[in-house]
């Protein structure tokens, strides 16, 4: 009886712990169908304008997070339309709907400062570059086979005052624009590198 109580509170830990990562966009394995994900959060389908990726989007953010920060549905106030946060869960095609990475993209100031510090500290190997806007990050995380990318611009309200408009760009270590298997296209790392050069 001992055994079966054990292995039964074991089942509700593991399905637990599960549940939890489900949408954390770090813990996702590449080429996993998110398929589920896909349908659950009622995404829609797009295609990245800057990279030629399939996506699937939503500003619906609860529910998503990134490691251990929980994101969340925001709108800049007096910020121009298009300034919110939002999610595209890159993937390989429209059809297999296999995981490639995610861009998100947030204007919560508190946010970007606190995910930014996060992954400093989670993968402390990175690359930092000087911009224009600010500070420029990038990760080569070999654990994860996968690039990482922080890359702010600035937005102006409608009282005169910037605010940050920053994105967070997670792929598959190698990925092309367009997800091209075609050598002659740029990788995702080469247009970040004619972006924000090295110092």
């Amino acid at each position: 009886m001992k055994i079966y109580l054990l292995m039964l509170l074991c089942l509700i830990g593991v399905t637990s712990c599960n549940s939890q990562n489900r949408n954390d966009l770090l813990a996702i394995h590449f080429n996993q169908s998110v398929s589920t994900l896909i349908s659950a959060q009622k995404l829609e389908e797009f295609q990245d304008p800057n990279y030629g990726i399939y996506t699937f989007k939503t500003d619906k953010l609860e529910g998503f997070k990134i490691g251990d920060i929980d994101l969340s549905t925001y709108k800049y106030p007096n910020g121009p339309v298009a300034d919110f946060n939002r999610i595209q869960v890159y993937v390989d095609d429209r059809t297999s709907q296999q995981y490639l990475g995610f861009r998100y993209t947030t204007v919560k100031q508190d946010e970007i400062k606190e995910l930014v510090n996060y992954l400093k500290k989670k993968y402390p190997k990175f690359e930092q570059r000087k911009d224009s806007t600010g500070e420029v990050y990038f990760w080569d995380i070999e654990s994860l086979n996968a690039w990482l990318f922080y890359y702010p611009s600035v937005s102006v309200d409608s009282n005169g005052k910037d605010f940050l408009n920053s994105n967070f760009l997670y792929v598959k270590k190698g990925t092309r624009v367009e997800n091209s298997q075609d050598t002659s296209y740029n990788t995702i790392l080469d247009n970040f590198n004619m972006m924000y050069p090295k110092n």
